[in-house]
This record gives structure tokens, sequence and C-alpha cells, in this order.
């Protein structure tokens, strides 16, 4: 007999919450994909040239520590390798930093517009959560203040609107926390500034960084913690064993190594980001700036369910939130100039026809 769901001895809080949904993955490769952020420029070729040495290696464990790409990623941040956590992924950062810093039944506290994951992982792990406003321009125009938080999230750039939080908000968060403060900067890499510097200014503050977006290797799962080295040491105990493979570990390194080609590809990404907010603002949609490699944009002339549907008809992904905030709004990946004309083609057809 095979038990029931209601028979097996699964937690509460995890049978209560609805599980994290990622943007659709197409099992085809005819659709124009600008739903779920990813880079729309591979990364350079040259970086795959030591991944036949890695292959002859599988048989044996990985660096535990990713020592070389922790090395790395010291030069890009300026922090020495003793201050980063390598993470399959930043989520896996995030992940790690609840299960170091808080207890089933303690506080986690985050934006009430942000990424959705910060509420999947915060429920499933049996703590409370609070949710702090944005304003009517999804911003933080105060700081966020919990005393009982042993934990607060804070993206910026902020998704889905994609712009930094303001930073004088920040930084009262930072100074008055009386727990950790977790700055996610998954796509600071196409924006002016970042908040590294406050590392030096607050012990309680860890940066978390991705490689998924502005490197180019979504498929690889790598991530960063950064942090003072007593964070490090603490988050370091819960990290999996051996939780980046060889090959993450060797391509990771080898895409810091190339950082200048990345810089140019993210100046590529953010004009092509500025040009499609201008050519939508034309096409009669309101919309945000965007410190981010992706837009937050309202059509006046048709819902939003309504575009996404009809772009899905015509093989091109956009992404939709059911969120009531947001009601009205889809989100769209900036894809290399190719993809983002047909976009705009797209819906020129589906608003004056043809």
């Amino acid at each position: 007999m095979v038990k029931t769901t209601s028979m097996l001895p699964i937690r509460d809080c995890v049978f209560q919450t609805p599980g994290y949904t990622p943007g659709e993955q197409p099992q085809t490769n005819d659709y124009i994909k600008l739903n779920t952020n990813e880079n729309p420029y591979p990364p350079p070729p040259e970086i795959f040239q030591d991944i036949q040495a890695e292959l002859s290696k599988v048989r044996l464990y990985p660096d535990p520590v990713s020592t070389q790409l922790r090395q790395a990623a010291a030069k890009i941040f300026n922090v020495s390798s003793e201050q980063i956590l390598a993470g399959n992924g930043s989520d896996d950062i995030l992940n790690i930093a609840l299960r170091t810093f808080v207890n089933p039944g303690e506080t986690v506290a985050f934006l009430d517009l942000t990424y959705s994951l910060y509420e999947t992982l915060t429920r499933v792990h049996g703590a409370n959560l609070v949710t702090f406003p944005t304003n009517e321009h999804f911003q933080l125009d105060r700081p966020l203040i919990c005393p009982e938080a042993k934990l607060i999230f804070l993206a910026s750039p902020n998704p889905p609107v994609g712009q930094h939080l303001r930073r004088e908000s920040l930084e009262e968060t930072c100074e008055k926390a009386t727990g950790i403060v977790l700055i996610d900067e998954a796509y600071v890499d196409f924006s002016p500034y970042n908040h590294l510097d406050f590392l030096t200014k607050y012990e309680n503050v860890i940066i978390s960084r991705t490689m998924s977006k502005s490197y180019s290797l979504a498929g690889m799962r790598v991530g960063f913690g950064i942090a003072s080295r007593a964070i490090i040491e603490q988050m370091d105990k819960v990290r999996d064993s051996y939780n980046l493979d060889r090959i993450a570990q060797a391509l990771a390194t080898a895409a810091l190594n190339s950082h200048p080609y990345f810089e140019q590809i993210w100046e590529k990404v953010c004009q092509t980001r500025e040009r499609l907010m201008v050519s939508l603002k034309d096409l009669d949609f309101l919309g945000f700036d965007s410190d981010s490699n992706f837009v937050l944009a309202s059509p006046q002339w048709i819902s939003a369910a309504d575009l996404y549907h009809q772009l899905k008809e015509r093989k091109i992904l956009v992404r939709y939130f059911n969120h009531p905030r947001i009601t009205n709004y889809v989100r769209i990946s900036i894809g290399t100039d190719e993809e983002i004309d047909r976009l705009l083609e797209a819906i020129k057809k589906i608003k004056y026809g043809g």
C-alpha cells in the first residue's frame, strides 16, 4: 500500500509551503527566451580549454573549499579569500545564511515585493517571516527596522523592478539591525555601483553574488557569500561538503580571470536595455528605470497576462507574475539586439495587427 501524503511524517512548515516557481524552461530550442534573466551572450571560448583535464578526474572529489575559485573572486571583490564562501549558486548562500543564523521559530524579514525564494526558504526552515512594504514606486523609502529579525534579506537591485534600493535606507537598516543583513547583489554588474564598501562599515553584513547573470554561467550554479572572516567561518560549517563540482569550479575560475571580456558584455547589455526602455515607452508602456539585465513594464492597451500569452504563442517568453501589486506588468530579460528587435516587432503586431 502506498502511503498518502497525509500519512507521511512531513513537517508542517514544508507541507504548507508552496514550492518556489522558477521561470519557464522550454524543452525545445525555438523560443526567444526573455523570462529568466540569463545572459544572452556566451562566455569566451578560451574558458573551456581546461575542462578536458577536469573531466579525466571526475572519479575524484573536487576541492571541498573551492580554493582557486575563491582566490580568483577575492581579486575581483578586493577582499581576502577567507572572506568568501563559494556556493552552488547564490541561492545556496541564502540557504546557508538562513541555516547558520536563524533557529526555527525565529524571525526573518524582507520586502513585500522582492525575490520570492526568500519566502519559500524562510517558511520551509520553519522561521517566522515579517514583510515590509515598499512605496508606490516599489522603493524602500525608509529603513527596514525589525529588532526581532535574526536575518534580513535585501536585494539591490531588487527584483522584479530591477532598481537599487536607496542607499541611505540600506545604511540605516544595517546600522540598526540586531541580526545579519544579507544584501543580494545578483544583478549588480549591470549597474554603476555596488555595496562592497558596507563590509568595512558594518560587521553584520553579507553580500551575495552569482555568476549566473553577468558571467553567463547560469547552467553551472556558482555563487558567493562575501563577509567578515568570522561570519564566513561559521557559514562554512553549514555548507554542504563538496558543494561545487570540478567543472563548475574550473569554468567559474576561468570566467573570473576573463573579467575584461565580461565588462564589455555588461556594457552591451546595458545599451540594449536602454534602447528597449525607449522603444517600450513609444509603444505605450509604463516602466521603471533599471539597474539590472531586465525591465519591468506595464502595457497600457492590453492586460499583461494577455500580452504574455500572445507573445508565448509567437515563441517569445517573458515573465508574468500573478502578484497583486504587479498584475499588469511583465518582466522582460535583456536579450541580444536581434532578440529584442523580434520582441518589439511582435509587440507591434499584437498592438496594431498584422
